[in-house]
């Protein structure tokens, strides 16, 4: 499955939604949590797919809701 744009969870970052730019050259998930910059690289199989109202697009914080919300 092409993970790429989509934002996930990834298996040992509880709570920490994640979006997804792409993949290294050796196959890895190339992840930054979102409201970071930072890249993690991880296994494909470690992540699944949320839906965005299942996060906060401000934090990051999974449940969090807050950037969420309209006005």
């Amino acid at each position: 499955m092409n993970l790429n744009g989509k934002t996930v969870t990834v298996r040992g970052w509880r709570g920490v939604a994640f979006d997804v730019i792409g993949y290294s050259d050796s196959g890895h998930v190339k992840a930054v949590m979102v409201g970071d910059d930072r890249v993690h690289y991880v296994d494909e199989e470690d992540c699944v797919v949320i839906d965005e109202d299942d996060y906060c697009s401000e934090c990051g914080q999974i449940g969090c809701g807050n950037g969420n919300k309209e006005e």
